[in-house]
């Protein structure tokens, strides 16, 4: 168990429901669209969408459960391939950019990163703190832009960006206060909300951006392994 709000009765139930969900839903759109007689008929975008939805929660329960990260590949998979797709028939929304990019950096899905640029070169949503994480991983990606897209939100991490290209010590100062005193209190809507503990839907509280900019720019997370919110284990995938 990586989570400890929960026990593991709980999570147990919680992962398979999120596992049958998914299952079925991925059941309904090879039976509509990819054999179906009337795909048409079918909002295919919605579909897709959903299938990211659910794959990841089941990656986020199977995540606290304390699942081995190479099981959850497949879901990591889907939630890349089903976002982009979906993405590229419309602009998305910031929090679906930055998910793309914090799967594609922790999870090595570097398949993925020609699609994703592709998508960043003519969002409306392409700001500093992207093109920053993008270019840790294409040095040849070139910082457009010093605007920050929710400032509120985003300006702790651009903070520890900064610090660290002078000193990296003070960048996990930086992070280290983000992680015990700011980040939960920016989960106000999305997927994963600070009132799903209270409402039964809790799959785990996890502050994936943490993970990745310790990875992205190499920073010691002694500190902060003991961080309620902390992934450790994503941060530190296939090293």
């Amino acid at each position: 168990m990586r989570d400890k709000e929960k026990d593991e009765i709980y999570f147990t139930d919680r992962f398979y429901k999120d596992s049958q969900s998914l299952k079925k839903l991925l059941e309904d759109y090879h039976n509509d669209i990819e054999i179906g007689e009337h795909p048409e008929e079918f909002d295919i975008r919605s579909y897709k969408y959903d299938i990211f939805i659910y794959a990841f929660y089941k990656f986020y329960s199977g995540y606290s459960i304390g699942l081995d990260i190479n099981k959850l590949i497949p879901e990591i998979k889907l939630i890349l391939q089903n976002l982009i797709e979906t993405r590229k028939e419309r602009d998305s929304n910031y929090e679906d950019m930055e998910c793309i990019l914090h799967f594609i950096t922790l999870f090595n899905q570097t398949d993925f990163l020609e699609e994703y640029k592709k998508l960043l070169e003519k969002s409306e949503h392409r700001d500093f703190y992207l093109d920053s994480i993008l270019q840790y991983l294409d040095s040849s990606w070139e910082i457009s832009t010093e605007k920050i897209n929710w400032p509120k939100e985003m300006k702790p991490l651009v903070e520890v960006i900064q610090f660290s290209k002078t000193d990296k010590n003070s960048a996990v100062q930086r992070l280290k206060k983000y992680l015990e005193k700011e980040w939960f209190k920016t989960l106000k809507e999305g997927l994963i909300t600070n009132q799903q503990l209270q409402k039964g839907m809790y799959r785990g509280y996890w502050c994936i951006e943490s993970a990745v900019l310790v990875k992205v720019l190499k920073l010691d997370d002694t500190e902060l392994k003991e961080c309620k919110y902390y992934p450790y284990d994503m941060a530190h995938f296939a090293e």
